[in-house]
């Protein structure tokens, strides 16, 4: 596997320019202009940095330390990254090309969703169970073609485990207070970081602690409980084995650190207590004793104010050596600069300090049968179903917490491959405690049909989404159950059930509040579809396979469902009637075109694509395009760039004419404003022309992936 982009316009820029230096004079003084600049940029970092902002890092900060020296804290983002050639991780093959320099996402705190290749071609089913009460997935869980060459028959090697990390290398070396990782998919796979000293050995500043991480995109600061006296400027992110289910995304990194080691002026207290402390003044969530920055808004609050406040809080080890060298002045100097160390010893000292660096001893403690009860629902709805379970045999109160049907609004049920557990979680659910079950995901596991029925008869009623994806079973008494109860539903994923037939199908036609249906590799034929699309006029998401190309289902969409927002195409079967079709779909956001099947000796198939672009670029909506398997012509990536709107693009095996360069597609960067995704699989795309394109346009983010 090969990642393209290791550079960014970011790097480059914070390389170059002088580094802002800002003094907040006295650390006992007022707040100064450069502090209340520092805290403007503090408070907003995690917003979209681009273009001018990018010089600011690394970003310096000098604090003034009695009245012979200073200390600078250092802000700066990753300069480079390496990670192992031969790694197998698929969460360092989607952090690696975009984690140089600042974050580029914008929303952090709501769920980010990576792009989905090309679901109906390559989705497969992973064999590790998943069973759980979490979120429901607004987006199916997609495995590219580079995860499933990392998943071999969803097992991992030893080698995946060995190269389960990322170096990545900062500006300046520093002493680090805090290093902020941007997660903006399936947070919590950090599970240690690392420093590299001057002799290239690693140590340990973090390992990770079990706690619930909820799925939203954060930022994560967690406590450096293994604080060294040495300064670094290179850090190792070591992930935990990913799945395609289960990889992380970050956005960036951010080192915090000084110039000089600084140490808390209470003997028994180390630096990151003290950041708790101070965070607790700016945060209602100090309690987290796992993430310094689980509050956004006050993300590094804490330690402006230390710098604003420097004297207060903290003394430099050099003013101890200082101290130390100046036998004759001892005394008077211990009480003027140390007064909470009279008579104290460096070597004393030193000792103290290294009993308070163990910050699991001064973790804040909290017995669960402390917790109100609507503090233990939350924590409740993280847990997976077997731990959940097994929870309502502690005591009476969690027996009866446990049965709260709050905590089952969404049931994830995947690959369960085993009957006989799927009957006895499908007797567990009562009525009662699933009186409130909206959402129900049994994707790719296996029971008996019977079993599911009285399932849905008892606890199915409310039903909105239901996704029974790769189930190999006969789903037409299941089909006919929905169509009778489920009133509700409006999201069906039937994707590879291969066993139902035009009766099952025709059960769907009761069903009048559909919006996202899912029919890929069904083997519904183009009549019934038209029948479903007649009692389904809200339908937003359509997912049929090549069925869905066909002349008489694109007439039955302009005609019923104008409101359709995303649709899966099969080019080579449109004509030029269903093209005028489409021209009435005016909402559309979100367009998959394959070429599977185009034949480049008909020129009449030309002027039909052609029209299809055409049609594409009257889309002022349109945000999202996926294309495989295509040969694309100068004047259709020019019409494409039309799509003023487009945010993201991705191009499988797009072929271009021999005379042309791949720089060919720089159009749709140049042309289209708010584009911020361009991924590249098996074009053909050089590492050194994505480098260009990061420099030039340093807002898009370039993925390339080639197999071949």
């Amino acid at each position: 596997m090969q990642i393209a982009g290791t550079t960014s316009q970011t790097a480059t820029t914070a390389a170059t320019t002088t580094r802002p230096v800002q003094s907040f004079g006295s650390p006992t003084s007022t707040v100064s202009q450069a502090g209340n600049v520092m805290r403007e940029n503090m408070t907003s970092h995690y917003q979209r940095l681009y273009n001018e902002s990018c010089s600011r890092y690394p970003y310096v900060d000098r604090v003034s330390v009695g009245e012979e020296g200073n200390v600078d804290f250092i802000y700066q983002f990753t300069k480079k990254r390496y990670a192992p050639k031969n790694h197998q991780n698929i969460s360092i093959y989607h952090t690696a090309p975009d984690i140089i320099g600042p974050p580029k996402f914008q929303n952090y705190g709501e769920l980010f969703h990576l792009p989905s290749f090309f679901e109906n071609k390559w989705n497969s089913v992973n064999k590790d169970v998943d069973m759980s009460i979490s979120p429901w997935q607004n987006e199916e869980l997609i495995h590219d073609r580079a995860a499933d060459d990392i998943c071999q028959n969803g097992q991992y090697t030893a080698q995946t485990k060995k190269n389960s990390y990322i170096c990545i290398e900062f500006h300046e070396p520093v002493y680090p207070i805090r290093v902020c990782i941007y997660e903006i998919h399936n947070p919590g796979s950090v599970i240690q970081i690392s420093a590299q000293d001057s002799n290239n050995e690693w140590s340990k500043l973090w390992c990770k602690s079990p706690h619930f991480v909820p799925p939203t995109s954060r930022l994560f600061s967690p406590p450096l409980s293994h604080r060294r006296n040495f300064t670094t400027k290179m850090l190792r992110l070591t992930f935990e084995n990913s799945s395609p289910l289960s990889y992380t995304k970050l956005d960036a990194v951010m080192l915090i650190g000084t110039s000089e080691l600084i140490l808390s002026r209470k003997p028994n207290e180390s630096l990151t207590n003290l950041l708790k402390r101070i965070n607790s003044m700016y945060s209602s969530y100090h309690d987290d004793v796992h993430n310094l920055t689980a509050d956004l808004k006050s993300a590094h609050l804490d330690i402006v104010h230390l710098q604003q406040n420097f004297s207060e809080y903290c003394i430099c080890e050099s003013d101890i050596r200082r101290v130390s060298s100046k036998s004759n002045l001892k005394q008077k100097i211990s009480q003027e600069i140390i007064p909470c160390y009279e008579q104290s010893s460096h070597s004393n000292y030193a000792k103290r300090i290294k009993l308070s660096s163990d910050e699991s001893k001064d973790l804040s403690r909290c017995s669960l049968s402390a917790l109100p009860n609507e503090m233990l629902l939350k924590i409740l709805n993280y847990l997976d179903l077997t731990t959940l379970c097994r929870m309502n045999k502690v005591n009476n109160r969690f027996n009866k917490l446990t049965r709260d049907p709050l905590l089952y609004t969404r049931l994830n049920m995947r690959r369960v491959t085993d009957k006989c557990i799927m009957r006895k979680v499908f007797c567990y659910f009562t009525a009662i405690r699933c009186e409130f079950l909206r959402q129900l995901d049994l994707t790719g596991s296996n029971f008996d049909v019977n079993d599911f029925v009285n399932f849905l008869d008892n606890c199915g009623r409310n039903l909105t989404h239901l996704k029974l994806s790769c189930c190999r079973v006969d789903l037409n008494p299941a089909l006919l159950k929905i169509s009778e109860i489920c009133k509700n539903l409006k999201e069906l994923n039937l994707s590879n059930c291969r066993f139902i037939d035009n009766k099952g199908f025709s059960y769907l036609e009761k069903l009048k509040n559909l919006e996202h249906l899912n029919l890929c590799n069904t083997g519904i034929n183009a009549q019934q579809l038209c029948k479903i699309l007649q009692k389904n006029q809200r339908m937003r998401e359509l997912y049929s396979g090549i069925v869905i190309s066909k002349e008489a289902v694109l007439l039955e969409l302009e005609n019923s469902c104008r409101d359709l927002e995303v649709i899966y195409l099969h080019a080579p079967c449109l004509t030029p009637h269903s093209i005028s079709a489409l021209a009435n779909c005016k909402n559309l956001l979100k367009v998959e075109l394959t070429f599977i099947g185009f034949l480049l000796s008909y020129p009449d198939q030309y002027l039909v694509i052609d029209s299809l672009f055409k049609l594409l670029s009257s889309y002022q909506n349109l945000q999202e395009v996926y294309i495989e398997f295509a040969f694309l012509t100068e004047y259709q990536l020019e019409l494409l760039a039309q799509c003023k709107n487009l945010k993201k693009l991705f191009f499988c095996q797009v072929m271009r004419r021999p005379d042309h360069t791949p720089d060919i597609y720089s159009v749709i960067f140049e042309q289209c404003p708010n584009l911020q995704e361009f991924c590249f699989i098996n074009c053909d795309i050089s590492d050194q022309l994505v480098n260009e394109w990061k420099k030039r346009y340093p807002h898009v983010s370039v993925y390339t992936y080639n197999k071949y």
